[in-house]
C-alpha cells in the first residue's frame, strides 16, 4: 500500500515495510537512477522557507518519514500501524526484507568519522551490501570530481550523508548525470543513525557490559518527548500561518 500525505505542505509517502521491499527490489533492477528522500521536521522546514529546495524534492520517487512523530502526530488514528516505513529503522528493515544478490554501495559525506560509523554499520547488520567506495569532501566545489568518482564505480546504491538542503539541490541538479540505480538521501538524521553502529568503548568491552550499553543507548523516551512536543508547535505554527 502507497498513499500520500501533506506535512507542513510537503507530499510524504506512506508504504508499508514489505511493500517498500519489493519497490527496492525494482529499483535496484532499473536503468535509471530511483532517488528516496528520508525528511524530518527540519527538512519541512527547509522546504517552507526556500522554494528552490522545496522544488527540488520533486525530484525524489519517495519522500519518506525519518521520524515516527510525523506519521503518528499529524495523523495519529489512521497510521498508528507500526508496519510503515516512517523511520530509518524501519527502511533498514525494507533494505533487509529484500531477496536479491549483494549489491554494491558508494557513500558520500563531508566526515570521515560519519562513514567510518557507516562501514561499522554494514559489517555488522547487512552482509549483502558491498561498500565499494566513498567520497568524503565537499561536493559542490569538486561536483565533477564527485560524479567521476561515482561513475567509474558505477554503484547500485549511493548514499548521501551530507547536510540539508545541499544535498537534496545536488543531487537533484545531477540526477541525470549519475551511473547508480538507487539514491538514498539520509537528510539530517544522519548523525544519529550512524552513532548507534559506532564501536563500543573499550573499557564497556572489558567489563562485559555490551548488552548494557546498548540498551541505554535505545532508552531514549525524554528525546523522543522532547522531539514530538517540538514537531507539535512547528505543525501549530505552519497551520496557523497557512489560515492567516
Amino acid at each position: 500500500m502507497k498513499n500520500k500525505i501533506s506535512v507542513m505542505g510537503v507530499d510524504v509517502d506512506v508504504i508499508s515495510v514489505l511493500a517498500f521491499s519489493q519497490k527496492l527490489k525494482e529499483f535496484l533492477y532499473n536503468d535509471c537512477l530511483d532517488i528516496v528522500f528520508l525528511i524530518t521536521a527540519k527538512t519541512l522546514e527547509y522546504a517552507n522557507e526556500d522554494e528552490e529546495f522545496k522544488n527540488s524534492l520533486a525530484c525524489a520517487d519517495y519522500i519518506l518519514p525519518a521520524q515516527e512523530i510525523l506519521l503518528s502526530l499529524v495523523y495519529p488514528h489512521r497510521y498508528e500501524d507500526t508496519n510503515y516505513v516512517s523511520d530509518f529503522h524501519k527502511l533498514q528493515l525494507s533494505l533487509r526484507n529484500m531477496d536479491c544478490s549483494k549489491k554494491t554501495m558508494f557513500i558520500v559525506s563531508d566526515m570521515a568519522n560519519q562513514v567510518e560509523s557507516f562501514f561499522n554499520y554494514k559489517r555488522k547488520v547487512e552482509d549483502r551490501f558491498l561498500v565499494a567506495g566513498s567520497y568524503i569532501g565537499d561536493i559542490t566545489e569538486n561536483e565533477d570530481l564527485v560524479i567521476n568518482e561515482i561513475n567509474a564505480i558505477a554503484p547500485d546504491i549511493l548514499v548521501l550523508a551530507l547536510e540539508s538542503p545541499e544535498q537534496e539541490l545536488w543531487i537533484d541538479r545531477n540526477r541525470t548525470k549519475l551511473n547508480a540505480k538507487l539514491c538514498l538521501v539520509l537528510a539530517d538524521i544522519k548523525d544519529g543513525m550512524l552513532k548507534e553502529y559506532n564501536e563500543i568503548p573499550l573499557i564497556i568491552k572489558k567489563l562485559g557490559l555490551q548488552g548494557i550499553y546498548h540498551h541505554m543507548r535505545a532508552w531514549r523516551p525524554l528525546k523522543q518527548a522532547n522531539a514530538r512536543r517540538i514537531l507539535k508547535k512547528k505543525l501549530e505554527h505552519y497551520n496557523n500561518n497557512k489560515i492567516k
